[in-house]
C-alpha cells in the first residue's frame, strides 16, 4: 500500500468517524435537551407544590392567629370576670371578717366580764372560807381552853 492510499483509507476512516461522531452527538443532544425538559419541569413542579405548601401554611397560620387571638379574647374576658368575682369574694370576706372580729371581740368582752365576777365571787367564797375556818379555830380553842380550865 502506498503512501497515498494509506493516506487516503486514514481519511475515509476519519470521514466515517466524524460522521459517527456527528450522529452521535445529534443523538446526545436530543437526549440531553430531553433530560433538561424533564429537569425544568421538576423544577417547575416543585417550585409549584413548594408555593402551594408555602400558601397552604400561610393559611394555617392565619387561622392560628386568630383563632389565637379568640381564645386570648375568651381567656381575657374570663380572667377579667374571675377578677370581678374575687375582688367580690374578697370584699365578702373582709365584712365577715370584720365581723368575725367584732363577735370575737365581744366574746372577749363578755368572757372577761365573767371572769371578772367569778374573780370576785372567788375572792369572796376565800374569805368566807377563811373567816368559817378563824371562827372555827377560835370556837375549837375556847373549847379546849374550856376543857382545860375544867
Amino acid at each position: 500500500m502506498s503512501f497515498y492510499e494509506v493516506l487516503t483509507l486514514g481519511g475515509v476512516m476519519a470521514t466515517i468517524l466524524g460522521i459517527f461522531l456527528t450522529l452521535y452527538a445529534i443523538i446526545n443532544n436530543r437526549t440531553l435537551k430531553a433530560e433538561a425538559r424533564n429537569i425544568i419541569e421538576l423544577i417547575s413542579e416543585f417550585r409549584r407544590e413548594h408555593q402551594e405548601n408555602i400558601k397552604i401554611m400561610t393559611e394555617r397560620l392565619d387561622e392560628f392567629r386568630r383563632e389565637h387571638q379568640e381564645t386570648m379574647k375568651i381567656m381575657t374576658a374570663n380572667l377579667d370576670e374571675f377578677r370581678r368575682e374575687h375582688q367580690k369574694t374578697m370584699q365578702v370576706l373582709g365584712e365577715n371578717l370584720k365581723e368575725s372580729r367584732e363577735r370575737l371581740d365581744e366574746f372577749r368582752r363578755e368572757h372577761r366580764e365573767k371572769m371578772d365576777e367569778f374573780r370576785k365571787s372567788h375572792e369572796e367564797m376565800i374569805k368566807y372560807i377563811a373567816d368559817l375556818i378563824v371562827a372555827n379555830g377560835e370556837r375549837t380553842r375556847q373549847e379546849i381552853r374550856r376543857k382545860v380550865k375544867r
